[in-house]
């Protein structure tokens, strides 16, 4: 279908690049009162659309008519260009919600206000005017009045807030620079001007230049002078674009679509105030009393001129393979994608077109992100659109390299297959365009399909590699003999059918949004089918221990998890083990090869995390009481599992055989390319290279035992946490096992696989290998701060535990120092582990 681009009256103005200085005119922003409107006009250039703009002596002005004063518009602000890394990027709508922005009259002044929508009562007169006394609005800004027309109202003021920090990108950029060679950015509003001012028939365009300044040198590697950064940040307001025919929609916990969350004071008499809308596009049948008919508001795309030819064709295939689940609800050609139009009147910035971006950056921090905007006060979408990086084929291309080709072929030196980059495509566009539909991420979509199943090309053609293009699915690669299906996503998932059905789908009969809940709540009771389950971001908050369902993970396959990372465990380690065959190719620096073993070890560590998570693990449930198969909201891992999950941590990251795969043919060709050039910025106050073309590490080899024991340190924290141990300590409560897992288990469990070596004879050979001392020493600074600093949170009981782990720990070490033959460094550290125990337990004393 194509769109036909409607003219606007467009005048854009460039305005010089030098801060403006201050005119003593009628209209500077001192005078104490407005100038007649003729006066204001006279010599003035105007830009018409959904506010008149005015430019005069060097400054910009919007005209606002009578009825635009304490009316409510959206506003967006988004950086207008990136950093060239950092997750600052241009065109980015994850920094700031859509704002509600009012424009109120005050003597001579107009404030311009931010109220919170969140807040409603649409049915209650009395409650709204109690809501407007008891939740303040935000005032970003106060612009001075510089004419009045007497005949009409409209008033005319002065634009210098927008030159403001009304982004808050002074965070944005400490946020994004974090970690890096840095000192704070401050905003230099001397050097700050506007840039490009346009309007159009349905918003208004500002661009402020603004002037960003540091005192360190390298703070950010892409600007010509890191100390001075000029980012543009670009304001578009525009009337609410709400269709008269949407109709708000409930959300539903047990249905991942993005919700947008209110109180509601209409009622007094309830349990809750909450309500929730989802956010959704305003797709509808043009023709409801037909079986199928075009989208009465379709999502049209468009494909900036800025993305390369050759990668097109999968973008536009990825977002029309939505299509076929619009067209079982009834409604054809709901998305569409169009060329960027060759009309001099198309512009990107125009609101109503939504438009898939390229982004270049030094570092690439992200590979395509979605950008949703939507009325706070419904959840009506009014504008998408995808930022599409351009390392997503490099991607592609390492994981082709690395890992697929050596895993399936037994080599690393053929082209990556046309089809691979089209479906690694396919499967980053088709996510980022759920997520223009209002979908939310669903890291328990991997759990939905067997081993078998995902080694059957057949079947994942049809059903994907997940129940969802909305997991963080990591690429679908067996090792000989087994099976090969697809690699990645290629269609949209069962899950994918059911979520667009409840979000979209209409209700014949109902009339309201309260109307329409019987019908969702029946739809929205699969949730225990593994097809259609949903659980999101926050159930993979491992760090914080909020996360608590081993189900729910990021970068797994398969029904059976540890079954899946066992094999991944033997795939990775005989590609590392391989690796000197494979990288790097004849005459290319060893560089490649260290690329190369990062990747695997990064998959490797995955794995050897994932176990973890069902120590003190729970079956959470988000299932309704009388959905069909419902069980509990909280069920405890099964102990036999959570052993068996330790078993695999145990064989996978603490034994001695764990590693065997580093052999020193491998570890010594792991360098990088040691290459400065001029401007090496190791000599303090010398040179100005940027850290994008040099920025080595301390040192030259990989730190291989620093590397291990970190990866140990970070299991160990995991189990140990707080958080971990509490739902361990009351899930022997909540089990209906006969001998549930319990506190004592974890701690018997991690001495055996720690201290292995000291019980019995002691250690064999007379030698405990260094990893396996990294291991005992750091687990046993663990057992001391569980004993001696329990953190907020811990049970009780785990002081004693500890303290009784310590107190076996001092009894095997000093016996192991009485058996035969060690080596100085084995005898040195069990004399350390015999010494640091018998301290601890000696102060207790």
């Amino acid at each position: 279908m194509l769109v036909r681009v409607r003219l606007a009256v467009i005048a854009t103005f460039f305005l010089s690049s030098f801060a403006f200085a201050r005119a003593d005119t009628e209209v500077d922003q001192k005078s104490s009162a407005p100038v007649p409107y003729a006066t204001f006009v006279d010599g003035a250039l105007a830009q018409h659309g959904l506010f008149t703009v005015w430019h005069k002596a060097g400054k910009v002005y919007l005209e606002l008519s009578a009825a635009q004063l304490d009316h409510d518009f959206v506003q967006t602000i988004v950086p207008g260009n990136g950093l060239g890394g950092h997750f600052t990027v241009w065109g980015n709508t994850d920094h700031l919600p859509t704002e509600i922005v009012r424009f109120e009259r005050s003597g001579n002044n107009v404030a311009i206000l931010w109220p919170n929508p969140a807040f409603v009562a649409p049915n209650s007169p009395a409650a709204q005017l109690a809501i407007s006394y008891n939740f303040p609005k935000s005032i970003v800004g106060l612009a001075p009045i510089a004419a009045v027309d007497e005949k009409t109202g409209n008033v005319v003021i002065d634009a210098k807030p927008f030159l403001d920090d009304q982004l808050n990108l002074k965070a944005v950029l400490e946020q994004g620079l974090r970690g890096s060679k840095t000192a704070p950015y401050t905003l230099d509003a001397s050097r700050t001007y506007f840039g490009k001012v346009k309007a159009f028939p349905e918003n208004v365009f500002i661009e402020a230049k603004q002037a960003w300044t540091s005192e360190a040198q390298h703070v950010d590697d892409v600007p010509a002078d890191p100390r001075y950064v000029q980012m543009s940040v670009v304001y578009n307001i525009a009337e609410p674009p709400g269709h008269p025919d949407y109709r708000p929609r409930y959300a539903d916990d047990r249905v991942g679509i993005y919700d947008d969350i209110y109180l509601s004071f209409d009622n007094d008499e309830v349990t809750s105030r909450k309500l929730r809308y989802i956010v959704r596009w305003d797709l509808q049948p043009s023709d409801p009393t037909k079986a199928v008919s075009p989208a009465a508001h379709p999502m049209v795309f468009v494909m900036s001129n800025s993305i390369p030819e050759k990668y097109r064709p999968a973008i536009k295939a990825a977002v029309l393979k939505w299509n076929a689940a619009f067209l079982k609800i009834g409604i054809s050609d709901a998305l569409q994608v169009i060329d960027q139009p060759n009309d001099p009147d198309f512009d990107a910035d125009d609101i109503r077109y939504n438009v898939l971006r390229w982004v270049t950056e030094a570092r690439a921090s992200f590979g395509a992100d979605s950008q949703t905007l939507y009325d706070p006060r419904t959840g009506e979408e009014f504008r998408t659109g995808i930022l599409i990086s351009a390392d997503v084929p490099s991607g592609a291309k390492r994981e082709w390299t690395y890992v697929v080709d050596p895993a399936r072929y037994g080599r690393s030196t053929d082209p990556m297959p046309a089809q691979f980059l089209f479906d690694h495509w396919l499967s980053t566009i088709m996510h980022e365009t759920g997520h223009n539909l209002g979908m939310q991420h669903n890291f328990i979509g991997s759990r939905a399909y067997t081993a078998k199943q995902l080694q059957d090309p057949a079947f994942t053609a049809k059903y994907g590699v997940a129940s969802t293009v909305m997991e963080y699915a990591p690429t679908n690669v067996w090792p000989k003999p087994y099976g090969q299906g697809d690699y990645y996503q290629t269609d949209i998932g069962p899950y994918d059918y059911y979520a667009m059905h409840w979000a979209y789908a209409p209700i014949p009969g109902a009339a309201t949004p309260e109307a329409e809940i019987p019908t969702l709540n029946a739809w929205a009771s699969a949730w225990s089918d593994p097809r259609f389950r949903y659980a999101s971001d926050e159930d993979v908050a491992w760090a914080d221990g909020h996360a608590a369902d081993p189900r729910v993970e990021q970068g797994i396959l398969t029904n059976d998890p540890l079954g899946w990372c066992r094999v991944q465990f033997g795939l990775d380690r005989n590609l590392i083990a391989h690796l000197n065959a494979m990288q790097p190719q004849e005459g290319d620096a060893y560089e490649d090869e260290t690329s190369a073993f990062r990747s695997l070890l990064g998959g490797y560590s995955t794995c050897a995390m994932m176990p973890t998570h069902f120590i003190g693990g729970q079956y959470i449930s988000r299932a309704h009481r009388g959905d069909p198969h419902a069980e509990p909201p909280i069920v405890p891992v099964p102990k036999r599992t959570q052993y068996d999950a330790f078993t695999l941590l145990d064989t996978y990251l603490f034994s001695s055989d764990a590693w065997s795969m580093m052999t020193p043919a491998l570890l010594q060709r792991l360098g990088y390319s040691e290459w400065a050039g001029y401007g090496y910025v190791g000599y303090e106050g010398y040179g100005n290279l940027p850290l994008w073309a040099y920025d080595p590490t301390q040192r030259h080899d990989v730190p291989f035992t620093e590397t291990v024991a970190n990866l140990q340190s970070a299991a160990i924290k995991q189990m140990f946490s707080p958080a971990v141990l509490a739902r361990i300590a009351d899930g022997q409560y909540e089990s209906t096992e006969a001998q549930p897992m319990r506190l004592e288990d974890l701690f018997t469990w991690m001495h055996a696989a720690a201290f292995r070596e000291l019980a019995g004879a002691g250690p064999k050979g007379g030698t405990i290998d260094p990893l396996r001392r990294n291991l005992q020493a750091r687990y046993t600074e663990t057992l001391v701060a569980l004993y001696q600093a329990p953190a907020a949170g811990q049970p009780d009981d785990v002081r004693a535990l500890a303290r009784a782990d310590l107190d076996r720990l001092s009894t095997e070490a000093a016996h192991a120092l009485r058996a035969g033959h060690l080596d100085p460094a084995t005898r040195a550290h069990i004399a350390w582990l015999q010494s640091r125990t018998s301290s601890v337990l000696r102060d207790d004393r």
